[in-house]
């Protein structure tokens, strides 16, 4: 191994006053200093996507199977448009959902706490676009009555020059209490990964085939090794 670059002592500066650091004992191997590290860029809207373009980074991106697929046409386009070669694209989406089990409701209380954040994640989103802008996300009009009721929901959150402070609390961890009442089998079935085993193993098979290079599943606050385990089944099995 050569340590010339991992030797180099390097100024940082901080809190209005600066210091030299360099790795210490590289030679000892306890952290790998030899391969790259790929920067991968979370980009939902056309403003991130030309930039992950601009610099050939990995791109995610999250969403139900078609919204998915869509977003995924949409990169690609960027993607040439920067001059650069499809093949080259790596994309990954996020499983957001539950798998359930034979029988199972999709607003069961173990599919609200899996898939539930993903979906009012959307609420979040929209409830802020007049105000901060929005992430792209399209709700389908069935679902505008939820919306509607999570803007009431918004709107009673303090301090009002600060309510997104409230409205991000639990952002993909978990549902908060006020959120309850906005899931529906319905809701949670059309905007996220949430199915039979055999439903998810087709839908991640429709990912693959469209040209995502990986999958990758978001875990829970409580479930984290409910959710690996039931994935695994899943991902296995494409």
């Amino acid at each position: 191994m050569d340590f010339g670059i991992q030797l180099a002592t390097s100024e940082w500066a901080e809190e209005g006053t600066s210091h030299k650091i360099r790795f210490l004992s590289p030679e000892l191997e306890l952290i790998n200093l030899d391969d790259p590290i790929p920067v991968h860029l979370s980009a939902f809207g056309p403003k991130g996507r030309a930039l992950t373009a601009k610099l050939g980074a990995g791109w995610m991106c999250g969403g139900n199977r078609q919204g998915a697929i869509r977003a995924l046409d949409a990169m690609r386009e960027a993607w040439r448009n920067a001059g650069r070669d499809e093949r080259d694209l790596y994309a990954t989406t996020f499983g957001n959902g539950c798998v359930l089990r034979e029988g199972e409701a999709a607003d069961s209380p173990r599919a609200r706490a899996q898939a539930g954040p993903s979906a009012t994640m959307i609420f979040h989103d929209l409830a802020e676009k007049e105000e901060l802008g929005s992430l792209g996300f399209k709700l389908p009009p069935q679902f505008e009555a939820q919306l509607n009721k999570y803007r009431e929901i918004y709107r009673s959150y303090q301090p009002p020059n600060a309510q997104y402070l409230s409205n991000h609390r639990g952002h993909l961890m978990f549902l908060r209490p006020e959120e309850q009442s906005l899931i529906t089998p319905d809701l949670i079935r059309t905007l996220t990964f949430t199915g039979t085993e055999a439903e998810l193993i087709e839908n991640v098979r429709a990912l693959k085939t469209a040209g995502f290079n990986q999958f990758a599943v978001l875990l829970r606050v409580g479930h984290e090794l409910a959710l690996l385990e039931d994935w695994h089944r899943v991902l296995w099995k494409v």
